[in-house]
């Protein structure tokens, strides 16, 4: 449960805050996309507990899933789910960027 001293301003503050720092996303079925940033639900609600506490508030202080994507949705933010769970974005390779010899992308991002 997130108490109810997480404010929205606090966790638009740690949003956007997460999202200029291009904290990775560590999230597996979720996430908030903030000017093209992919924000973890989880870290997002842990900085706005920091910014209402002062205190570290962990990610095993609460549950994640419904209760912490309700609690984003309420404050404005627009909660996605990837198309697949662990899904990343693609690779930007060129053709250039392939050692001769290789004879698909495949075998190439892969080894």
């Amino acid at each position: 449960m997130i108490p109810r001293f997480i404010t929205d301003h606090h966790i638009h503050l740690a949003s956007r805050s997460l999202a200029e720092a291009k904290t990775v996303c560590n999230s597996t079925k979720f996430y908030v996309s903030h000017f093209g940033v992919k924000v973890a639900p989880k870290q997002i609600i842990s900085l706005a507990g920091f910014l209402a506490t002062g205190k570290i508030w962990p990610v095993s202080k609460f549950s994640g899933g419904e209760a912490t994507n309700r609690r984003l949705r309420k404050a404005g933010l627009t909660v996605l789910q990837f198309s697949q769970p662990g899904d990343v974005e693609p690779l930007n390779l060129s053709i250039h960027s392939i050692p001769k010899g290789e004879s698909t992308w495949q075998s190439y991002a892969t080894s």
